[in-house]
C-alpha cells in the first residue's frame, strides 16, 4: 500500500468522524510530537488495510478553531454544560439516538425506567441510568458528557473544598485511593459520607486523568508532595454553620385534641334605635368569633387547622 495511502486513510477518516475536537486528535493536529507505525496484515492482498499505531507527546496545543456545536448549544442541557465531562457513570442504559442533549434529558424524563438524577449523552448517544441509583461510579470515557441533576452542595458533612488546589499535578505521602468520581466535589462528597475510617479530613486528591479519588490518614496534617499527572490535591476547609449531628426539630406534635371555643348558649342582646326618618332598626351585638386552635399547623403559640 503506497505511503500516502496509508496517511492520508486515518487522517481523513479521523478529521471526518470527529473534526477538529474529537478525543483522537491528538497526533495530527494538538501535539508537537508524534510517531506513526503501520504493518500491513496480508502483504499479497491489494485491497487489505494497513494497521496504525500512533504515539504522541508534548505540550497539547490550543484549539484553533471553535466547536460550532458548542456554541449552537447541542451539548448543553437547557443551556446547562455537563457536571462531568469526559465521564460517564457505571451501568449506562442506551436509548435510541438523539439530537442534542436536552433531547436526551427530555427522552429521559419520558422514560419510567430511567432514573431522573444522571444523563449522559454522546455525540447522539443517549444514556439514562437505573431508577435506584444513587451515586455515580464515574469512568473516564472520551466524548461522554454526563449531567448531575442534585444540586451540588456546599459543603459535606461539615467540609468543603478550598477554592482551588493546594497543590495542582501533585499528590502528598501515604496516599489512599478509594472511589471513582467525576469530578473534585464528587470526590468530596463520596470521601465525606463512604464512613471509612481510614479517611481524614485534612486532605483528598483527585485524579482528573481518571477520576481516581483519594483521601488520607486521620493522623495525616502535613503533605510532603510527588508530583503526578493530573493530581489535584485540596486542603479541606471547616464549615462554621455547620453542627454536627444537629438538625431542626419538628414542630411537636399535641397530644390530646386542640380545645375548640364553644358556641354561645344564648341569643346576642338586641337594642333598638330610630334613625332621622323614624325607621326601626334592630342592632344585635355579634360577639367576635374567637380563632380557633385546630390540629395540623403550628404558628407560634397557636395550632391552626387547614
Amino acid at each position: 500500500i503506497p505511503w500516502s495511502i496509508k496517511w492520508s486513510r486515518p487522517f481523513c477518516q479521523t478529521l471526518g468522524h470527529e473534526g477538529f475536537w474529537g478525543g483522537h486528535t491528538g497526533p495530527w493536529f494538538h501535539r508537537t510530537e508524534f510517531g506513526f507505525d503501520w504493518w500491513d496484515m496480508k502483504r499479497d492482498d491489494m485491497n487489505s488495510n494497513a494497521i496504525l499505531r500512533a504515539k504522541w507527546a508534548g505540550p497539547k496545543g490550543t484549539n484553533l478553531y471553535v466547536n460550532p456545536d458548542i456554541t449552537s448549544g447541542r451539548f448543553l442541557v437547557n443551556w446547562e454544560p455537563p457536571r462531568f465531562p469526559g465521564y460517564q457513570c457505571q451501568s449506562p442504559i442506551w436509548g435510541s439516538s438523539q439530537p442534542d442533549a436536552t433531547a436526551c434529558y427530555e427522552h429521559m424524563l419520558s422514560n419510567p425506567a430511567c432514573g431522573k438524577r444522571y444523563v449522559t449523552y454522546n455525540n447522539g448517544g443517549c444514556a439514562c441510568y437505573p431508577p435506584d441509583m444513587g451515586v455515580c461510579v464515574a469512568a473516564k470515557v472520551s466524548g461522554r458528557l454526563t449531567w448531575d441533576f442534585e444540586p451540588i452542595p456546599s459543603s459535606v458533612e461539615g467540609f468543603s473544598l478550598s477554592e482551588s488546589p493546594l497543590h495542582s499535578g501533585k499528590r502528598c505521602q501515604d496516599i489512599q485511593w478509594k472511589y471513582a468520581a467525576g469530578d473534585a466535589t464528587d470526590c468530596l462528597e463520596k470521601i465525606m459520607t463512604g464512613g471509612d475510617p481510614d479517611c481524614g479530613t485534612k486532605y483528598i486528591t483527585w485524579n482528573a486523568n481518571g477520576g481516581g479519588c483519594a483521601c488520607y490518614k486521620p493522623s495525616q496534617t502535613t503533605c510532603v508532595t510527588t508530583s503526578e499527572s493530573g493530581r489535584m490535591t485540596y486542603e479541606l476547609v471547616s464549615d462554621p454553620a455547620f453542627e454536627s449531628g444537629g438538625s431542626t426539630p419538628a414542630a411537636p406534635t399535641p397530644t390530646t385534641a386542640a380545645p375548640v371555643t364553644p358556641e354561645p348558649t344564648t341569643a346576642a342582646p338586641c337594642h333598638t334605635r330610630t334613625d332621622s326618618c323614624g325607621r326601626a332598626h334592630q342592632l344585635h351585638h355579634q360577639p367576635v368569633p374567637q380563632r380557633q386552635a385546630l390540629p395540623g399547623h403550628h404558628l407560634g403559640g397557636w395550632h391552626l387547622q387547614r
